[in-house]
């Protein structure tokens, strides 16, 4: 690509280089002792001759929205984003993120040239270095750490902003991926069994919200969380929906709501358990739903607590929690006062009963649901909850029969606490005896713009030879602090170790232990300065080449283009795996540049599929890189599960997890946080919640690195007025916030948007914008072991946290 001049310096890209290559032989002493920006970063001016074109692209996966955007480079400088006018109506989208960007991509956190390290691990001392000497470098700590300790001493992982876009690496070297990754996942692991993997991202679309009577925003902040989203939320309660926010926090989506429900932290499943005792003592259930579409009439040896199934006919069990095929279940027959197989077309189905078969006694699972709930009083739900019982009865009167409703949920907030699961299970339970799922205007789960996927574009997708595999995982990320394993090497793409972690302290005492380190990331993130060789990459909005990543999102296919050089020495995912892959001679199984791969992804699609038709590279070059899949527009509408079929063994809504019976989880059993409850002895050292969630400024830590927002959103520290006073503590204060796992310092905001008692941060960002530490020291680091039984594994319990605040 040609050079770029910045009319204000008048450099160019690559003189700079030259120039700021000397820095080398004086060192780096952290992102603050790097290579000036000053001039490179300065914003392009207007001026007579022009230069001025538009760049497309697809952005942030990771908030699952798909935004196409329109971009203006000037002067081959990124100075507007706006949302696309390539993309249906519908899908003209565009958040704060997004309009960021501008800044974002400038600044002066980039990193940019690779470096290693001089100092001990976390003084963050550099020198700057070649690409090929980092590249060689790396690949000879990685073949010797293999060499010397096998295959899956090496740990690969990719996360955040940088390596988003392959896992190549990892397999053709075979190393450890650090298993399941405890993110946003807890509420999940308890409804896999019920709906079917994945399940917490619905088919179901946000904008059938104004076909739902109700919905409930469980610990989800869709307002600030998924802005471009918040637009279908408030037309549904334009349409008359009756939206209810619960959340510990008086967010920006339960000032929208009709209802807020300041639930105490972690407690979120008492209340839902509360709501099925009223439903249940009122008779308010659906009777022909359960018996059509969930495993509640399926009977149960009450000894042993097991399912009565047949031992020849068998149901195909999907990999949720084990992939061996189980026998058909039995429920028991009215009309012949049998037990007969569940899918039996003849059968009329009992939902409660007793009765004696081959000698041992069984019920029915519903019965036993009965049971269990006669365990959990409304009373005793208002009590652990801290809301008040007859607005419990009265929220499980409106779910039940004021439908259909929607529980919407957010992969945050009551998400992370080590009793996520049993969280999730219990709504499972609740929508299954309602029947509010699959039918038009309910549902639970997270809810997204229509399916990251649909109307589903047909593309090819790029695979490696079988041979061509990562190490089957040995152990967690989050336990490798903890307990004994193989890795002695690792290689991250973006900040891993701080972003997937409680207790970051431990983490990075663990990091500092490993033979070899290394990080690509764009930014100076947290785990650079632990890093022995840090590689700098590109923002979605730079290549080498003038295309980049095609993706499909929301019923479209976007191929970025128009793409700016690389800033500084950075380089793109693609040649960043390639010039690894080259080091082991492996470098022709991947393709040799974005043009290549996207032609691949595109080639014969369209006879494959009729709603591509038309959808070719040449093509998409023409239309400026956004073209509809066949069938999107604002009228479409995914119809979710409609059909009552779910990917569970029996194809039915699963109430009843005997894989737990040795835990004694088959039904949800109510059990405290592990940290963050009201009578826990701890409260007298460290009496506040600590509560983290997701903001309108970052994704995670994504975008921590701009400068718009650390001007008015760096980390700060919400306090109730009534635990601000009581410790002296002023807006703009500096305030320490500790535990026994560690501290940090930070500036309160004092408000009233959270019940007393708790406190609130948005999501990690990197630990150089604190005063003091980073807020990961004082998070939990404990692992709930019921949980690793099941698919997602053990939940990083971010929130499930106790701390004491100070003036410092």
């Amino acid at each position: 690509m040609s050079e770029s001049t910045t009319p204000r310096t008048m450099i160019t890209r690559r003189n700079f280089l030259k120039t700021t290559a000397a820095v080398g032989a004086v060192g780096l002493a952290g992102a603050g002792g790097m290579a000036t920006t000053n001039g490179w970063l300065a914003p392009a001016e207007a001026h007579a001759d022009g230069g001025e074109r538009v760049a497309h692209l697809c952005h942030q996966f990771h908030c699952l929205t798909g935004c196409n955007l329109k971009c203006t480079i000037r002067d081959e400088r990124v100075s507007l984003i706006e949302p696309s006018d390539l993309a249906e109506k519908s899908h003209r989208t565009i958040c704060l993120r997004g309009i960021n960007e501008v800044a974002h991509i400038y600044s002066e956190d980039r990193l940019q040239t690779p470096m290693k390290r001089v100092g001990e691990r976390g003084e963050g001392k550099f020198v700057q270095i070649s690409w090929d000497e980092a590249i060689d470098t790396i690949y000879q700590e990685l073949k010797k750490s293999q060499d010397a300790y096998g295959e899956n001493s090496v740990f690969v992982r990719k996360s955040t902003e940088a390596g988003i876009d392959f896992e190549w690496i990892t397999s053709l070297i075979h190393a450890e991926t650090g298993g399941n990754f405890g993110l946003d996942r807890g509420q999940t692991n308890g409804m896999c069994p019920a709906f079917g993997a994945f399940c917490h991202c619905p088919t179901r679309s946000n904008r059938e919200f104004k076909d739902a009577a109700t919905v409930i925003e469980l610990g989800h902040n869709p307002l600030e969380s998924a802005i471009i989203w918040a637009k279908h939320l408030l037309d549904a309660k334009e349409s008359g929906t009756y939206i209810v926010a619960i959340d510990p926090r008086f967010t920006g989506t339960a000032s929208k709501a009709n209802e807020w429900v300041p639930i105490l932290p972690g407690t979120d499943s008492a209340l839902i358990q509360g709501m099925i005792r009223a439903i249940i003592d009122n008779g308010w259930y659906d009777v022909d739903f359960i018996k059509k579409n969930t495993s509640l009439p399926f009977l149960v040896e009450k000894k042993s607590g097991k399912h009565y199934r047949s031992e020849t006919e068998m149901c195909p069990n999907p990999t949720v929690v084990g992939a061996e095929d189980i026998g058909k279940p039995y429920v028991w027959d009215v009309a012949e006062g049998t037990a007969k197989l569940y899918d039996d077309p003849s059968v009329q189905v009992a939902l409660e009963g007793e009765w004696t078969i081959n000698g041992s006694q069984y019920t029915t699972e519903f019965a036993l649901l009965k049971k269990w709930i006669a365990n959990y009083s409304t009373s005793w739900a208002a009590e652990t909850s801290g809301i008040d019982e007859d607005k419990i009865v009265a929220l499980a009167d409106r779910y039940a029969n004021n439908g259909p409703a929607i529980i919407d949920f957010g992969l945050g907030g009551p998400d992370k606490y080590t009793n996520a699961d049993v969280l999730g299970h219990s709504t499972s339970i609740l929508t299954a005896i309602t029947g509010n799922y699959g039918r038009k205007g309910s549902g639970l789960g997270f809810y997204g713009g229509i399916g990251a996927d649909d109307p589903v574009a047909t593309l090819n997708y790029w695979l490696l030879p079988e041979e061509y595999v990562p190490s089957e995982s040995q152990i967690a990320l989050y336990d490798m602090p903890y307990k004994k394993n193989n890795v002695h090497a690792a290689l991250t793409f973006g900040d891993v170790f701080t972003l997937e972690a409680g207790s970051a302290n431990d983490m990075l005492e663990w990091v500092k232990t490993l033979d070899f380190f290394a990080i690509c990331d764009i930014y100076h993130s947290s785990a650079v300065d632990y890093a022995d060789i840090v590689l700098p990459a590109c923002t979605k909005f730079e290549c080498e080449e003038n295309v980049k990543q095609l993706r499909a999102s929301y019923g479209h296919v976007m191929l970025a283009n128009g793409m700016i050089d690389p800033l500084f020495e950075s380089k793109s995912d693609l040649q960043i795996e390639r010039l690894l892959a080259a080091k082991w001679g492996l470098e022709g199984l991947l393709p040799k540049s974005y043009e290549e791969l996207a032609r691949f992804m595109l080639d014969g699609v369209e006879e494959l599929s009729p709603n591509m038709e038309g959808i070719t590279y040449d093509a998409l070059l023409k239309q400026g890189g956004c073209m509809p899949v066949a069938g999107c527009g604002e009228d479409y509408m995914p119809d979710g599960n409609a059909n009552q079929v779910y990917n569970t063994p029996s194809t039915k809504i699963e109430c009843y997890y005997d894989y737990l019976l040795d835990q004694g989880h088959e039904l949800p059993v109510y059990e405290e946080a592990n940290e963050a409850y009201e009578s826990n002895p701890l409260k007298e050292k460290y009496p506040l919640y600590f509560t983290q969630g997701k903001s309108r400024y970052r994704i995670h830590a994504y975008y921590s690195a701009s400068p718009w927002f650390q001007e008015d959103f760096g980390p700060c520290l919400d306090i109730n007025p009534v635990d601000a006073n009581a410790r002296g503590i002023k807006t703009g204060d500096d305030v320490r916030v500790f535990n026994d796992r560690g501290e940090f310092l930070v500036t309160a905001h004092v408000n009233q948007s959270l019940r007393p008692g708790v406190l609130f941060m948005a999501e990690t960002t990197y630990t150089k914008y604190y005063k003091r530490g980073f807020l990961q020291n004082v998070t939990n680091s404990a692992r709930n072991e019921r949980c690793y039984l099941m698919m997602h594994g053990p939940q990083i319990p971010y929130n499930d946290t106790l701390v004491q605040v100070e003036k410092a």
